[in-house]
């Protein structure tokens, strides 16, 4: 159904609504029944009666006798009798179910009687005896309208304190939920997040249990396939290297084939090396947590790569905000990007650490042919491993596992010179230096 809600609060909330219109719709027919229904019967048999004395009164009374009587009528009941009847008066009011039946009954006992009803100057009621002698007594209910609309007000007011009341129990209620749903979330962002404790009643504490032995078997998994992958990676890595001295014995006529071997194990070599360091991303998931600047992890990196005579610049803020994050891990990062760089890009590697609103950016670029995308637009950084110049892709599911440890943002695009380039955003921990 298009309208109806999609939330357990929300259904919630629909369902306490329609129980309450029906309770009070209940709560009507048994007042009409038991109790509007008697007192209507009653003031017919009071309506008859009065007109009774009314009838005997025009009959037998001179005229000296009736304005005396009716005076003192008015005087002690403000009830009025005029030996005429107004054919101005309306008929009763439909929506009041004790007058319908007061008006049913009394043409049921006495078809003399009828009532009728006056809105200006004020609501009255008119006992009108239609035949000989023909007269009109008023009945003084000037709180019909009042009456309505404070059943109506009680009604609306009664609902509305009912429906906040449940709003707030039902929140109280579905909060366990909601923290159980965050902290699933937070096991698909980071398999080693702390267990689930959660509160409430037995079934969403039974979910929450159910979620912590989820979490430990997948964890038993994914460090069994890690182990399995490092030892495959680890026992190729012997016949490799038979494989690569028998390249160095081909004799000099053959220096095609042989460097065309050289490189085909020199490509399954760097593999190999990503499948080991991927195994190994458990180790730095373990490693302890800083918080402050990362600029000697920005200098460290600096000086292997000048070590190695690679052109990489470093662009850094003297003052840069501190973050949270995991030295050894962040910097295996910053390798595969710029590794990455210096394979797909070439020329000169720029490594420039700036501060951002609220958050520390990281940006490695190059003066390579750039990625296959718009210039000046960004996109993310799952994109990029659908992109079929940037090799096997398991440094890059590195880069991408490291940057989910850290709550970070990883995008990609085109710098000015048309080199790629990649943005790391790691959150600042202003409130925690």
């Amino acid at each position: 159904m298009k309208f109806f809600p999609k939330t357990l609060l929300g259904r919630t909330l629909l369902l306490i609504f329609l129980f309450m219109v029906l309770n009070a719709i209940i709560i009507r027919i048994i007042l009409l029944i038991f109790v509007a229904t008697p007192a209507a019967d009653r003031f017919a048999y009071l309506s008859e009666s009065i007109a009774v004395f009314a009838e005997d009164m025009m009959v037998r009374s001179n005229e000296e006798s009736k304005q005396h009587i009716t005076e003192q009528l008015h005087q002690h009941t403000g009830m009025i009798i005029k030996d005429s009847i107004d054919n101005s008066l309306e008929d009763t009011p439909s929506y009041i179910g004790f007058i319908n039946s007061w008006k049913e009954i009394l043409s049921k006992n006495n078809n003399n009687l009828i009532l009728r009803y006056q809105e200006q100057p004020e609501r009255t009621l008119w006992l009108v005896h239609t035949k000989p002698p023909q007269f009109s007594l008023s009945i003084p209910f000037n709180l019909i309208g009042v009456m309505n609309k404070t059943a109506g007000a009680i009604i609306i007011l009664t609902l509305s304190v009912l429906m906040l009341i449940a709003y707030f129990a039902v929140r109280h209620l579905n909060r366990p939920l909601q923290e159980l749903a965050e902290a699933a979330k937070s096991i698909g962002k980071n398999i080693n997040s702390v267990d689930i404790n959660p509160r409430g009643p037995e079934e969403v504490r039974a979910v929450g249990r159910a979620l912590n032995e989820m979490k430990a078997d997948l964890d038993r998994m994914i460090k069994a396939q890690e182990f399995m992958l490092a030892g495959i990676s680890h026992d190729l890595r012997t016949p490799l290297t038979r494989l690569r001295l028998a390249t160095e014995m081909i004799a000099d006529e053959s220096d095609d084939l042989s460097d065309g071997m050289k490189e085909d194990i020199q490509e399954i070599d760097v593999i190999l090396h990503d499948i080991i360091e991927l195994a190994r991303f458990t180790i730095e998931s373990t490693e302890p947590w800083k918080i402050g600047s990362i600029k000697s992890v920005l200098l460290d990196t600096k000086e292997k790569y000048q070590r190695a005579h690679i052109n990489l610049t470093l662009l850094a803020d003297n003052n840069s905000l501190p973050v949270r994050y995991k030295p050894m891990a962040l910097q295996r990062l910053l390798y595969n990007l710029i590794d990455n760089g210096i394979k797909h890009g070439g020329g000169a590697i720029t490594l420039s650490a700036r501060s951002k609103g609220n958050k520390m950016d990281l940006c490695v670029s190059d003066q390579g042919p750039g990625l296959p995308i718009k210039m000046h637009k960004r996109h993310s950084f799952s994109d990029l491993t659908e992109q079929p110049c940037h090799g096997n892709g398991l440094g890059l599911i590195i880069v991408q596992r490291i940057a989910q440890l850290h709550e970070a943002e990883l995008t990609l695009g085109n710098n000015t010179q048309g080199g790629a380039e990649i943005t790391l955003s790691i959150p600042a921990c202003l409130d925690r230096v």
